[in-house]
């Protein structure tokens, strides 16, 4: 997620096809025989006004057990965390944007600083992806954008004293952030000012695309520009922590109840999305559906 799912925290070309039904929304069953989870992408930023969301993930929210988040949210917010984390994406001593950016690259930051009033002299120090999300969470805010689905069932579970899960650990997300560190810089750069020119429109493309379940929209705007332009960081983001999530997600079965699982919706699109990955392994994959009572 950096470019234009966290464009943060919130990521054209040919389309990834995407085997399973097209969903009213971007929520489904998974199933194995009698047990299942329901499984929703997210948007992790959202406007006030995207609010209510679709009333499928209120639903789900109501039948479910259990609530699985990609991590613990309460640890992501802790300043503690947010130290470590600045300290993983710290250059090495010696180095700096601008030398380490083409000075094509860190002209065109410099100038997008200045029309924008983004403080990069305080990030300096910084990997480029580490700048790119601070970039974009910082016009986010500016636009009055704020938390998005996954916050917002996080505190609602809180409040409900619904039981809370994660797929990742917060020193599994530290070691997600030391892979992304050393990435090709002026790509990073590149493609997050190209991203931020356009920031209202894509917000609007990947809001409409998340409601109405639009799983190749979502790729074709995220995923395929970033395994372009940045595979090994789409490699790391999306494939891998994938492929590393899939055995909590298996050991969803063998609990009792039903859980809900929320991840960022880039995770379920493509060949080697989340839904495809579960209907390859034999799972029953399945657009969630109201009930006539709800």
């Amino acid at each position: 997620m950096f470019f234009r799912l966290i464009h943060t925290l919130l990521l054209s070309a040919a389309l990834v096809a995407v085997s399973v039904a097209r969903a009213d929304t971007t929520l489904y069953t998974v199933s194995k025989g009698d047990q299942s989870f329901f499984l929703g992408g997210t948007i992790h930023l959202l406007h006030p006004d995207d609010f209510p969301l679709p009333e499928e993930f209120d639903a789900a929210y109501a039948e479910a057990d259990a609530l699985y988040l990609e991590t613990d949210l309460g640890v992501m917010q802790d300043p503690a965390f947010g130290q470590k984390m600045m300290q993983v994406m710290m250059y090495p001593p010696g180095k700096t944007l601008n030398t380490e950016l083409s000075p094509e690259v860190w002209k065109a930051l410099q100038e997008y600083s200045q029309a924008h009033q983004f403080p990069v002299q305080q990030f300096m120090g910084f990997d480029p992806a580490f700048v790119s999300m601070i970039m974009t969470v910082m016009l986010a805010q500016q636009n009055g954008i704020q938390q998005g689905v996954d916050a917002y069932f996080y505190q609602k579970a809180q409040r409900d004293g619904l039981p809370l899960g994660e797929l990742e650990t917060a020193e599994q997300v530290l070691d997600y952030m030391k892979v992304m560190a050393g990435h090709d810089g002026d790509a990073i750069i590149q493609a997050t000012l190209t991203d931020l020119k356009r920031f209202d429109e894509l917000m609007t493309e990947m809001v409409d695309a998340w409601r109405t379940g639009d799983l190749e929209t979502l790729d074709r705007e995220m995923g395929q520009p970033m395994r372009e332009q940045a595979p090994g960081m789409y490699r790391t983001l999306l494939t891998e922590r994938n492929h590393d999530w899939l055995p909590v997600l298996e050991s969803l079965f063998e609990q009792a109840g039903t859980e809900l699982v929320l991840v960022g919706s880039l995770h379920l699109a493509g060949d080697d999305g989340l839904l495809n990955t579960l209907e390859q392994k034999g799972y029953e994959v399945t657009p969630y559906a109201l009930s006539a009572n709800q």
